[in-house]
């Protein structure tokens, strides 16, 4: 698979050095907005292929800044991750368009695996679907 782009949108370094540390091991390039101002100038000047982002940013929610990314880029794929177990802020996230929820500690192995899940889903929706065309047999 072609190298994605992930833009990694939080606040909490050590969440950002783990992410960002474990995506280019795996041969991804990584973004990453501090905030919702840096991560908007981001998606305006680059594609990026999946985010992520985090339940909490400085003085914004995350589902405030996923419902600004949204109006950006409406296909975008969106893991939101979250310091805290909560139905209602997952509900929330999964109605503000997120794909996926994930509550820390993340698991690497979990995180990459949700990645090329959803790189795997954009490329098949993107990628023309073959017809066969079927003729009429004569008996």
């Amino acid at each position: 698979m072609p190298s994605a782009r992930i833009l990694i949108i939080e606040d909490e370094r050590q969440t950002v050095d783990a992410l960002r540390d474990l995506f280019e091991q795996h041969g991804y390039e990584t973004e990453v907005a501090l905030n919702k101002q840096v991560a908007l100038a981001i998606l305006q000047e680059r594609k990026m292929d999946v985010t992520i982002i985090s339940t909490t940013i400085h003085e914004n929610s995350g589902i405030e800044v996923l419902s600004e990314i949204k109006k950006l880029s409406e296909n975008l794929p969106v893991i939101m991750i979250s310091s805290q177990k909560s139905k209602r802020v997952e509900t929330a996230s999964l109605k503000a368009g997120a794909n996926v929820f994930i509550v820390k500690p993340l698991d690497q192995t979990f995180v990459l695996q949700t990645i090329e899940n959803l790189l795997e889903a954009r490329l098949a929706v993107a990628a023309p679907k073959k017809t066969k065309a079927y003729t009429k047999s004569k008996k």
